[in-house]
């Protein structure tokens, strides 16, 4: 086969990355570009009431919420200086955004948070850090609380799931799986509509296919985002070729509340 000479694979490995981009990876990290400004504005035709931010960092998601839905938003964001622009966000919402300065996580305790200049990339997940760009940035660290999603809205907190829940979205660099694992309980009283993750080569070093997320979240079908505006596709969760640990970004959507709205 002429293409599967050693001379062409920098072509062939061209054509593969224009091929991948066109289905939605590696597009960062403009929300026009990943495809998420266009699910933000199709979620504020649904008139959501409440939105979950975790990781929201400087609050570029939790702003195109606030500008496209008339949502009232709860965004976590473990590190002080991030959740400092966020706060500021958060105070000129008129008080439809709540900014939260807890991790979250499987468990309630104190973690280690490695982070550094591009504080995007800051992580719970130690084996990240063997990502060759992620452990160069990621060299200083601070001990930070962490919840549950199921423990934040028990008790005093339990009175913000009374309109139900229309988004949670998580961007936590590897650390999405137990974010997913405490919320469990969460999930199967209230049925979010949809539930959003960042998938990347994160999730090769945590040992993490999309297929164990569609695992824990029964009854929920997958969508990845297309770039540019396009829309979103409906993908198996158990297709090797949505399993690629490439950046991207995934919508797990309630079959039975929303899923004809996709069709």
């Amino acid at each position: 086969m002429t293409f599967g000479r050693p001379l062409l694979q920098s072509f062939n490995n061209g054509v593969l990355g224009m091929a991948l981009r066109a289905r939605g990876y590696n597009n960062c990290c403009n929300p026009e570009h990943t495809g998420e400004a266009k699910f933000v504005r199709f979620l504020g035709r649904l008139e959501p009431k409440l939105c979950i931010d975790i990781g929201a960092n400087r609050g570029h998601y939790s702003e195109a919420l606030l500008k496209f839905t008339q949502a009232r938003i709860i965004a976590f964001e473990p590190l002080p200086k991030t959740f400092a622009v966020l706060s500021r966000i958060a105070i000129s919402s008129g008080g439809r955004m709540s900014a939260v300065n807890v991790g979250v996580g499987d468990r309630c305790t104190e973690l280690e948070l490695h982070f550094g200049e591009h504080t995007e990339l800051a992580s719970f997940s130690k084996e990240v850090l063997d990502i060759g760009y992620v452990g160069a940035c990621n060299t200083e660290s601070i001990r930070v609380p962490v919840v549950t999603l199921d423990s934040y809205f028990s008790g005093e907190n339990r009175h913000l799931l009374e309109n139900g829940i229309d988004l949670i979205k998580i961007d936590t660099e590897g650390f999405e799986y137990e974010v997913l694992r405490g919320a469990i309980g969460l999930i199967e009283l209230h049925r979010p509509s949809f539930i959003q993750i960042e998938f990347n080569r994160h999730q090769l070093f945590r040992g993490h296919p999309l297929h164990s997320f569609s695992r824990m979240l029964p009854g929920y079908d997958v969508y990845q985002l297309l770039p540019y505006g396009s829309g979103m596709i409906r993908v198996v969760p158990d297709d090797p070729l949505a399993n690629l640990f490439e950046y991207s970004n995934f919508v797990f959507a309630l079959r039975d509340r929303v899923g004809h709205l996709l069709e």
